[in-house]
């Protein structure tokens, strides 16, 4: 029997063999593509050749592409673990032509490896073709020796592959085969493979013309072939089993569960939450490992509601401690060889896990329990349905997503008023749209006039005035003020760096506010940061400072940035055509439009002030630069103790008066006046 390594690397090696280049998989999160939450095809990295945005690397490409599929059209999410066969996270076997072979080859080929390397028995299998595609069936009778009575004309709702609603598009051929033993039913037909007893293993696209918003077809210059076989389904099959979850890519996973929980697996519901443990955990692994932040909305949320489903599932099993976090070695044992990226952030992943597991399991009892109230109550009122309030105050307040809460009510018998929910939710990101545009709106606009008043600052200025964010977008006059301006903005570019160089690459930019006395740097996290962590961090970002290195500031494309190793905020726009980039001594390299020193030097030095939670997932670090302003905020932090310790100081001139004093308590008392009365507390010892 063939291992699923052994099933993987034989597909690749066989295109290879054909002349197919290695596509190295992209990773899960799309680095360029904002229409995609996750990778979920294996075409995705090569969706610009298709639509002739850009021209490919290699005329033939194969791969093996780890995809997610959580979201949208393609959302497997509900189904998983009711089943054997659905899956959040799988790959996908691939190999394309651009503009290079075509059907003839395609069709030959997917034979012979079906036939030849991986054995197949010929009599299972089946070719469907689009029904308005002559060649394709032409082709399998004449290219192939499968039984002609084993090709079926099927529509356009199964056999013509399409990117979208405009765009490449084509007729596909799929290979099904059948599981029941025996001879399959003659004649075929669409509705009888359609009825259960076939699987499709492979799907071949032909991507022959461009959908125009009419509908019409236009034939493309070039045609392009792109295939598609899931790896999960296939090594299933050539297992000998119908479940994914019994192939040797689960084994490892499904026994750690087994292990940890003394609870044997099973193919019934009792097995559910061994299926989503497993599952999920696999999905969890490749989206951390991609440097996705669990959080409250985009990717990070979906990350967090696959992982507050396992808790939920895990608690079934007897858990009431983190444990998913311990299977992350399975996963690595599994595919940790064919994706070094997840054994390489192995450790980290099982930190973020461990973290989030904690902090939802906190909550989760209490909302469990404000749960079985609803349920009650709704019994009581002899209701079904539970109110779109009551299920946003589960999601609100007790980090419930609308799934969970509904996974609870079907076991309930009850059901869930969607549409009120989304209007609740729609409602609370109104209120937050206009609490942010209310505070843009009090920024008073600048006018380019005012640059010409630092022409002798040594300042990198903003590219744009107007589009200056935060405590810049104010009007400045005094050159002092917009130096101090430029010294916090730069430290908070070296303050990223070092967070990034301490805590690891998965530290993003979540919000930021620059000020000529401050700065304000949110960062995606999952936990505290310890002292030692935040002394290391402030010693790298003064080193980086005292080394005197220059800020150097250039224009050029986005494309061009990101290969200089340029930071881009998620979620910003950028002209892909110019963008500003601001390197600092070839260590920080940043896209920003806003001012900046042009040595570090001018920034002094750095003193992170405090660290503190924002939001799940999320934290700020507010920190001060320059000695002046430093000594400024130092000095009122100790004004503010000076009432403490006049007290102190009454207590100890007390005791001095009516007890033989020591020397030690002298040497106390000399030391507590020398606090009370200290001007500059950069000189304190």
């Amino acid at each position: 029997m063939l291992t699923s390594d052994e099933i993987r690397s034989t597909f690749i090696n066989f295109f290879e063999k054909k002349k197919h280049s290695y596509a190295v998989p992209s990773p899960v999160v799309p680095e360029s593509d904002p229409t995609l939450l996750f990778i979920n095809a294996g075409m995705n990295q090569f969706k610009d050749v298709f639509l002739g945005h850009k021209k490919p690397d290699t005329p033939r490409a194969v791969n093996s592409q780890p995809c997610i599929r959580v979201s949208g059209k393609h959302n497997d999410l509900e189904d998983v673990g009711f089943d054997f066969t659905h899956l959040t996270f799988f790959e996908m076997l691939g190999n394309w032509s651009f503009g290079d072979y075509y059907k003839k080859e395609a069709i030959s080929w997917a034979w012979e490896l079906f036939t030849e390397l991986f054995k197949i028995d010929k009599s299972k299998l089946v070719a469907t073709v689009f029904q308005d595609d002559a060649e394709s069936l032409t082709l399998w009778q004449t290219q192939t020796d499968i039984n002609h009575h084993q090709i079926v004309k099927c529509d356009e709702k199964d056999n013509f592959w399409e990117m979208g609603a405009t765009g490449p598009c084509g007729p596909c051929s799929e290979i099904h085969v059948y599981l029941k033993p025996g001879p399959m039913p003659y004649p075929l037909t669409q509705d009888i493979i359609n009825n259960g007893d076939f699987i499709e293993l492979w799907n071949l696209v032909f991507i022959a013309f461009d959908r125009k918003a009419s509908g019409k077809l236009i034939p493309l210059a070039d045609q392009h072939v792109d295939t598609g076989a899931g790896l999960e389904r296939l090594v299933a099959y050539l297992q000998g089993t119908a479940s994914n979850y019994d192939t040797d890519l689960f084994k490892p996973i499904i026994k750690q569960i087994e292990q940890l929980s003394k609870i044997p697996y099973t193919q019934t519901a009792k097995g559910m939450p061994h299926r989503v443990c497993a599952d999920h955990i696999r999905t969890l692994c490749f989206g951390i490992a991609d440097n996705v932040i669990l959080s409250n909305e985009g990717r990070g949320y979906v990350l967090r509601r696959l992982l507050r489903r396992a808790c939920r599932y895990a608690k079934q099993l007897g858990f009431e401690e983190p444990v998913l976090y311990k299977l992350v070695d399975s996963v690595v044992v599994s595919l940790g060889k064919t994706y070094p990226i997840i054994k390489q952030r192995q450790d980290y992943i099982k930190q973020v896990v461990k973290a989030e597991e904690a902090s939802f399991l906190e909550t989760l009892q209490q909302g469990l329990l404000r749960f079985e109230d609803i349920v009650h109550q709704l019994k009581q009122d002899k209701q079904t349905i539970i109110s779109g309030e009551a299920a946003f105050k589960l999601y609100d307040t007790y980090g419930f997503p609308l799934d969970l809460t509904a996974v609870l009510a079907k076991e309930n018998k009850l059901q869930v008023d969607v549409d009120a929910f989304e209007e609740c939710l729609n409602q609370q990101r109104e209120r937050s749209r206009s609490a942010a545009k209310f505070n843009q709106q009090q920024q008073p606009k600048q006018s380019n006039v005012v640059a010409d008043l630092f022409k002798d600052c040594k300042l990198h200025l903003a590219e744009d005035l107007n589009i200056a964010k935060g405590g810049e977008a104010r009007i400045i006059a005094d050159p002092v003020e917009k130096v101090n301006m430029a010294c916090h903005h730069s430290a908070t570019h070296i303050l990223h760096h070092c967070l990034r160089q301490e805590l690891g690459e998965h530290i993003q930019q979540a919000g930021s506010l620059v000020d000529s006395n401050r700065l304000r740097f949110d960062f995606s996290h999952f936990e505290k940061l310890s002292d030692q962590q935040l002394k290391a961090i402030e010693q790298k970002a003064n080193d980086m400072i005292q080394a005197k290195l220059p800020v150097n500031v250039n224009i050029t494309t986005l494309e061009s940035a990101k290969n200089q190793g340029a930071i881009a905020l998620f979620g910003e726009k950028y002209d892909p055509s110019r963008v500003r980039v601001v390197d600092i001594g070839s260590q920080s390299i940043e896209c920003c439009a806003g001012t900046h020193v042009q040595n570090t030097s001018q920034i002094e030095c750095v003193k992170i002030l405090t660290e503190t939670a924002i939001s799940a997932g999320n934290r700020r670090l507010e920190a001060v630069a320059g000695v002046k302003t430093i000594s400024q905020v130092l000095n009122q932090d100790i004004e503010k103790l000076t009432p403490q310790l006049n007290i102190l100081k009454e207590q100890f001139d007390h005791a001095l008066s009516t007890e033989k004093s020591t020397s030690e308590n002298q040497v106390v008392y000399k030391q507590l006046n020398q606090l009370i009365n200290q001007k500059n507390p950069t000189d304190l010892k």
